[in-house]
């Protein structure tokens, strides 16, 4: 039996039909932390905004949920610059949830310090926090590799890094009905730049589809 088997059937029979393009990494985020032992760590930045608005993910439940139902000590913290979304998050959210309304950078920053101070490591990291202009990706890209310099020192080996809203990006012409790829497919939208930061230095690549995920960093 898996693990949080209470979650495992709210997430197969209510929530996976309603993720779409994010079911499978969803699953795949889970199916990791499933695997770990000890009282797991979860760190969101950009929490839900709107009820039912699953084109967003609906992220801050579903983990909520999971902790919900895991090892007592767990805890999932959760950042949004945007009071009206944490306002909205603390209407469903558990006590083992902490949730702040800051700047995420600077946020993961203090988080950093107080989990150095105390030991501590995350198990999962999810990016999500700067809104996604397709035509224009740098200025979301960059904040969330932002965050993930904000947040390294605090990352093992085997922890999961996930950024949202990463859909692959190529360079292409169409001739003949047919499309002809000028340069491969790369991880492209919030997680481009994260993408060449871990190429450089080894990173893995979990997953790559809608959402993209890494460990090694």
């Amino acid at each position: 039996m898996r693990k949080a088997s209470e979650f495992w059937s709210f997430f197969d029979g209510e929530v996976a039909p309603r993720l779409a393009l994010r079911a499978n990494t969803f699953r795949k985020m889970f199916e990791h932390l499933d695997r770990l032992d000890t009282p797991i760590n979860i760190i969101e930045t950009g929490c839900a905004r709107f009820k039912d608005d699953w084109t967003d993910g609906q992220s801050t439940m579903l983990f909520d949920k999971y902790i919900h139902h895991h090892a007592a000590e767990s805890k999932l913290y959760s950042v949004d610059i945007n009071k009206a979304a944490t306002d909205y998050a603390r209407t469903f959210i558990g006590p083992k949830t902490i949730l702040t309304t800051d700047d995420s950078v600077k946020y993961l920053a203090k988080l950093t310090a107080d989990f150095l101070a105390n030991g501590r490591t995350a198990d999962l990291v999810y990016l999500d926090a700067h809104d996604l202009d397709w035509h224009y990706w740098y200025p979301s890209a960059a904040h969330h590799l932002m965050e993930l310099c904000a947040v390294s020192r605090i990352l093992r080996k085997d922890t999961l890094v996930v950024v949202d809203d990463c859909a692959h990006s190529a360079s292409f012409v169409r001739t003949n009905n047919n499309i002809n790829f000028i340069t491969p497919p790369i991880i492209g939208g919030k997680g481009r730049l994260v993408a060449e930061f871990a190429a450089r230095i080894g990173a893995k690549v979990e997953f790559s589809e809608y959402q993209a995920g890494w460990s090694g960093f």
